[in-house]
């Protein structure tokens, strides 16, 4: 465990100019877009629960596809290869290392959601009530099929049955666990391709798959679409079926980390040497 905190120390040493900037552009997409809620919970007079913004915001889908580039930018530099790599290679093994910077990934993403979630409470308490129940301007935002009120706004909530099934604490916890699992799985993703193959060839990788699954959701087909599966409102129908997405993301973070600890000790890093661990 002391290798373990050493490396992950050393990264949030390391990467902080990049985290600050992927932060800044996570607040500036997220902020976009809840303006656009908070103006319209104020032209309606009623207040919202200030858990209600990030669930409605986070998962607005345009909101999701823009939001994920603050959390690229924050781990753009996969698998995270600076000058002191030997040293670390030869003190903490390759296993390790290997684990080691997947923790920082992980570590990361929950950091990522968190400030955002955290940003969206704390713009929203101005305006907002806390509690279990849900608000009115976001009832009547669940029944705009015409979106009207997402033309005037630029927001929409089309889960209704997110709101019968669950307690607004509930649908934050829910969204806050998807958001997380998905930035999980994409660092993961970014790290192993960069790790094989190249920086390159990760970031294509990663966008290639955020862009096909959004895609994917425009055309109908969520059953198949990670991207949609990271928005739980579109599963929630009163059963548990939306659990499956969370297992199915859980399952896929395992494999790439069980792939990355097979290939880590097969990758050459061109120079140095380094020990078994």
């Amino acid at each position: 465990m002391g290798s373990f905190a050493v490396i992950i120390k050393g990264m949030f040493q390391q990467e902080r100019g990049r985290v600050f900037m992927g932060y800044l552009l996570g607040f500036a997409i997220m902020g976009y877009w809840m303006a656009g809620f908070l103006r319209y919970a104020a032209d309606t007079g009623e207040p919202v629960n200030i858990l209600e913004t990030f669930c409605v915001v986070e998962q607005h889908y345009v909101n999701m596809l823009f939001l994920v580039l603050g959390w690229l930018l924050v781990v753009a530099d996969a698998p995270f290869i600076k000058g002191n790599l030997y040293l670390l290679l030869y003190r903490c093994g390759r296993k390790r290392w290997n684990m080691g910077m997947l923790f920082y990934i992980f570590m990361q993403a929950f950091l990522y959601a968190g400030a955002m979630a955290a940003f969206s409470i704390i713009v929203s308490s101005f305006l907002g009530f806390a509690g279990d129940m849900w608000s009115s301007p976001v009832y009547a935002l669940a029944l705009d099929a015409g979106n009207n009120i997402g033309v005037e706004y630029n927001i929409t909530f089309p889960y209704l049955s997110m709101m019968k099934a669950m307690s607004v604490p509930q649908a934050f916890a829910v969204t806050f666990l998807f958001f997380y699992l998905y930035l999980a799985f994409l660092g993961a993703l970014l790290y192993v391709f960069a790790l094989l193959f190249s920086g390159i060839a990760g970031m294509a990788a990663v966008m290639g798959v955020h862009l096909a699954g959004y895609l994917r959701m425009m055309d109908g087909h969520t059953e198949t679409s990670l991207f949609a599966r990271a928005i739980p409102g579109n599963f929630i129908d009163g059963s548990l079926s939306y659990l499956q997405s969370a297992a199915l993301f859980l399952s896929m973070i395992l494999v790439l980390t069980a792939l990355s600890s097979f290939f880590v000790s097969r990758v050459s890093f061109d120079s140095g040497t380094e020990v078994e661990g």
